[in-house]
């Protein structure tokens, strides 16, 4: 079955799969959550407290599909990656954060289709799509302690739960293995006579 909560569970989990170094300098695996406004509630004193650097997906939306037939849709997702980590001014760095750009790079690296450790997620094909291309980024000019930095990436997604042949409805077999003996006499397989004999004819 591919929905959209398949897509969200594997970015999540790509993204947890990545190694970080946190503010106390401890090496910690990438926190990511669905994004829902964190940041805004958090600096309204609103939020829950959660652990940085932290990657949140936004689906973005609106989204328009287009009709491929049998109940199946198609669209050009965009899926954006907002990246949270704590920058605090010390003497060289006033006003000045480099290490966010360490971040983006781990993200937007290439994913290593031998392991999920330790590689970004371009290229990286999430349940029912294309692999994901990064087409845009916008920085954070009017920051305070918390910096955000945003990624977009694009892939293209096939949305099948809506066919009567999704797989959730088992109408559907990718493979199957036959059941055939073939049974072969000492005088081999004949060859076929001329009404039997197929001729391709060239275009």
């Amino acid at each position: 079955m591919s929905g959209i909560k398949p897509i969200l569970t594997d970015l999540l989990a790509k993204l947890a799969s990545i190694q970080v170094t946190n503010q106390d300098n401890f090496v910690v695996s990438l926190y990511s959550h669905v994004w829902n406004n964190q940041l805004r509630n958090i600096e309204d004193g609103k939020g829950y407290s959660w652990p940085r650097p932290a990657a949140f997906i936004e689906i973005v939306s609106p989204a328009s599909f287009e009709i491929i037939g049998l109940g199946m849709r198609s669209v050009d997702l965009g899926i954006r990656i907002h990246l949270i980590h704590d920058f605090y001014n010390s003497e060289g760095t006033q006003e000045q954060d480099l290490l966010i750009f360490d971040l983006r790079d781990q993200i937007v690296s290439a994913h290593n289709i031998d392991t999920m450790i330790q590689s970004g997620i371009s290229g990286y094909c999430p349940t029912g799509c294309t692999p994901m291309n990064c087409i845009g980024e916008s920085q954070d000019f009017e920051h305070g302690n918390l910096y955000h930095y945003i990624l977009d990436f694009a892939c293209n997604y096939i949305d099948t739960v809506s066919s009567p042949y999704d797989e959730k409805d088992g109408r559907f077999v990718e493979e199957i293995t036959p059941d055939l003996d073939l049974l072969v006499e000492d005088g081999g397989i004949p060859e076929p006579t001329a009404e039997e004999q197929t001729f391709i004819i060239p275009q």
